[in-house]
């Protein structure tokens, strides 16, 4: 009787081991979906915060393309300079010319009202992939006129002259490009009403500026600088201008950032 009682504790015993066994191992996979299924929530919550953070980033630190800011004033960034010139207690130091290149240049076609002008003629591939040269393309002839804007940001040097720089006669660009000038070409410049700055992709001699004055009339040479007018220039101010024809004429020449040939302007000093 002793034997079949401790046999049955013995029974007894591993029927409750084998039970609480079981009872384990339905608890442990039964807390650890618990403890993923919380850590996905957590990430989920985190990922939408991430996501409402990189939107109000987006909206806030870049333009909105649908707004219009082209009317936007230029923040001036010479803040107290014009007081502490005009105060007569220091005097600025000699500075000489400097050479300003158009923001943008396009042309406008009289025989093809509706065409837009040319942006990128010498874009090619490369091994290092698409390269858009940086030109400056000066074409005038009867049918085409050259229309050019510039913005002077310089303190203190808001007294400008507009000039015409050609190469010389039979000298090639960069490139290997050819230019031309007819000869006895004169031409003409006006000033154009522009108080935005150009969109080269919507510019077309029906939708160009119109003309508020003439400015004046020359008579470029190869080799040479010509002067063609000294104008006043407010800090920042957006001046444009139209070089066409005074009689029958022609001027094909280009510039890229190793040649400053074409309509430049002059920045002097007037501090």
């Amino acid at each position: 009787m002793l034997l079949d009682d401790d046999q049955s504790s013995v029974d007894l015993c591993q029927e409750q081991l084998f039970v609480k066994r079981r009872r384990c191992a339905h608890l442990i996979p039964q807390s650890l979906v618990g403890w993923l299924g919380l850590c996905a929530i957590v990430i989920g919550i985190s990922d939408i915060f991430a996501m409402l953070y990189v939107s109000h980033l987006l909206r806030t630190l870049y333009p909105d393309p649908s707004v219009d800011n082209s009317q936007l004033e230029i923040a001036n960034q010479y803040i107290g300079l014009a007081d502490l010139y005009a105060s007569g207690k220091f005097n600025a130091s000699t500075i000489a010319p400097i050479l300003v290149e158009p923001r943008a240049v396009g042309q406008v076609y009289r025989d093809h009202p509706d065409q837009l002008a040319l942006i990128h003629a010498h874009e090619h591939i490369t091994q290092l992939g698409t390269v858009s040269p940086r030109e400056q393309h000066l074409l005038v002839n009867p049918n085409t006129h050259t229309i050019a804007q510039f913005r002077a940001v310089d303190f203190g040097m808001e007294d400008c002259s507009l000039v015409i720089k050609l190469p010389n006669e039979g000298e090639l660009l960069e490139g290997g490009l050819q230019w031309n000038m007819g000869a006895g070409s004169n031409f003409v410049v006006h000033a154009l009403d522009a108080k935005t700055p150009l969109d080269l992709r919507k510019l077309s001699w029906r939708t160009r500026p119109a003309r508020l004055r003439e400015i004046a009339r020359f008579a470029p040479r190869a080799g040479e600088e010509s002067f063609v007018a000294r104008l006043p220039y407010k800090w920042s101010s957006l001046h444009t201008f139209e070089v066409s024809c005074a009689s029958d004429c022609l001027l094909d020449v280009r510039s890229t950032h190793n040649g400053t040939w074409g309509v430049w302007l002059y920045q002097h000093q007037t501090v």
